[in-house]
């Protein structure tokens, strides 16, 4: 589905007219010179309904998103939070539990755990590998050692950022290498043996 959208203004103050594309679950604004160059094109509304509902067919039921919350008696607390997010959510679990609090963002997790006077407690293994994966989260580790998500060949893996100096310690924990662009890189393989994998680096990063 294609309707009118906002414009916007190009290097030199012209108007670049644009409309929005819609798909079930998707939202792209595109300049007009740039639909018409493209595969859109215009149908019947019987055939835009027959695509519509092929593509709606063809998505998942369900989905599974991430979301973390500081619950409890939050008010004596609420100002040593995060204040770009206060959202509150009331959630119900599948086996009736009911839990009420506030949203933290992946990135604020471990902010949010020092605050609370829980210095000494680090994200487990299983936490990171979730973070990294699902919400680009990063870590840093001992060592000057990054872990992240990177993307190569279009698939999301975690890298150990800086690890190269002991790979064959890392190898041996489960790490592989690749050369990219003739450069060595660290991995741990995105499966689920890497929370231990995950574990053992950081035994021996110490």
């Amino acid at each position: 589905m294609s309707i009118p959208t906002h414009s916007i203004y190009d290097s030199e103050g012209g108007v670049v007219p644009r409309v929005l594309l819609i798909r079930p679950q998707k939202e792209t604004r595109v300049p007009i010179q740039d639909l018409e160059s493209s595969t859109w094109g215009q149908v019947s509304i019987d055939a835009f309904a027959a695509a519509w509902s092929t593509e709606v067919d063809a998505l998942p039921k369900f989905t599974t998103d991430y979301l973390h919350l500081v619950t409890g008696i939050l008010l004596p607390i609420w100002k040593i939070l995060p204040q770009q997010n206060s959202r509150v959510f009331r959630l119900q679990t599948n086996d009736g539990q009911k839990i009420l609090g506030r949203v933290v963002n992946a990135h604020d997790i471990q902010t949010v755990r020092e605050q609370l006077g829980l210095k000494n407690q680090v994200l487990s293994p299983e936490e990171l590998v979730k973070l990294v994966l699902n919400e680009r989260y990063t870590q840093q580790l001992p060592g000057g050692i990054t872990l992240r998500r990177s993307f190569v060949a279009n698939e999301p893996r975690i890298e150990l950022v800086n690890a190269i100096s002991l790979p064959e310690r890392l190898l041996a924990a489960g790490c592989f290498t690749e050369i990219i662009n003739w450069q060595k890189r660290v991995f741990i393989p995105v499966s689920d043996k890497a929370p231990a994998i995950l574990a053992a680096v950081i035994e021996i990063l110490g």
